[in-house]
């Protein structure tokens, strides 16, 4: 098979297998993944794909190897380092989910799900100003990420910033409008 045949069947595979995880079919997304990388196991993205549908189903220990696979072959890939973030503070490991995040973060500062998360676990440690900078942050870099802005209404509430929250909540509803994103109220209608 020739290298540019194989490069694309290697592509519609992996695209395949994502939409399959976006459709919540994980157990298939992983089988069709697992024969994507015994054709190429040279794309991180391949990896990254099938730990997450590891960690959709609960296989912590897979994701964190599929993930550490990406990682050798992309070292400074953000993505891969705040997905192990994000294993290590479901296994309610903050210490390491933070260093994690912070990797992500140094190798790029405009990565706005890392400084989110960053508040994420500040949050539940009960470090609300320091949360609320994180929160701050990311929506700076990205004034769509609407997780980010309920995080920092939720934190401007413990905080005791009624102006500030209604300001948030008011960009929360902008930013799920601007991408087509459904608030929880009509999630529920």
């Amino acid at each position: 098979m020739a290298s540019s045949e194989k490069n694309k069947i290697v592509a519609e595979l992996n695209n395949r297998a994502a939409s399959l995880i976006d459709a919540g079919r994980y157990q298939e997304a992983i089988k069709l993944l697992t024969e994507v990388l015994s054709l190429d196991s040279s794309r991180q993205g391949i990896f990254f794909n099938r730990a997450e549908a590891h960690r959709l189903l609960g296989n912590i220990e897979a994701a964190r190897k599929d993930l550490l696979s990406a990682l050798q072959i992309a070292p400074d890939d953000p993505e891969v380092l705040h997905g192990l973030g994000l294993l290590a503070y479901e296994q309610d490991d903050f210490p390491l989910a933070m260093e994690y995040y912070r990797k992500a973060i140094d190798k790029d500062p405009a990565f706005a799900p890392a400084w989110n998360d960053l508040g994420v676990v500040e949050f539940r440690s009960q470090h609300y100003d320091s949360a609320r900078n994180f929160f701050e942050k990311a929506v700076a870099l990205d004034p769509d990420f609407s997780e980010a802005w309920f995080n920092l209404a939720d934190t401007y509430e413990e905080l005791g910033m009624a102006e500030a929250r209604a300001h948030a909540l008011s960009q929360l509803r902008m930013a799920r409008l601007r991408s087509g994103e459904k608030s929880e109220n009509e999630e529920h209608e």
